[in-house]
């Protein structure tokens, strides 16, 4: 493979790197708020349910479901609340740590890959000037 074809691959690749960088983030977050409308829509539908059902048991059934419903889904909004807010707290150092040795690595990865473009480079100018100095070797003899 010449060079200039290796030198191409490499752009596409590392432009292929940086594409996925960037769309991971967008990717995992479109999915994960696309599961949350899903699950908020999927309550919604459970809690509509109920108080139809509520509806069609009469005024004081339905009096009663509608209390019922609405204080069950008030209590799962404040358990809800209280175990994420449990969670983010036990969770949040050990994610820093873990997004830190993330970064790092990727970090000391993109330090490689840029020391290696830059031998890469230097024994392509090497490689060019010995072909030339092969050539001019040529012609003299």
């Amino acid at each position: 493979m010449a060079l200039s074809d290796q030198l191409a691959d490499l752009a596409s690749r590392t432009k292929h790197l940086e594409d996925t960088a960037k769309a991971t983030d967008e990717r995992n977050r479109a999915k994960l708020e696309k599961d949350r409308e899903e699950l908020h829509a999927n309550v919604e539908t459970e809690a509509q349910k109920l108080q139809e059902s509520a509806t069609r048991t009469g005024a004081e059934a339905h009096t009663w479901w509608a209390d019922v419903t609405k204080r069950i889904e008030q209590q799962r909004a404040e358990l809800r609340a209280r175990i994420d807010q449990r969670k983010a707290e036990r969770k949040l150092d050990r994610a820093e740590r873990n997004a830190d040795d993330a970064e790092n690595y990727a970090s000391d990865m993109l330090s490689l890959a840029t020391y290696v473009v830059d031998v890469a480079e230097y024994a392509v100018v090497d490689a060019s000037i010995a072909r030339t100095e092969a050539d001019e070797l040529a012609t003299r003899t």
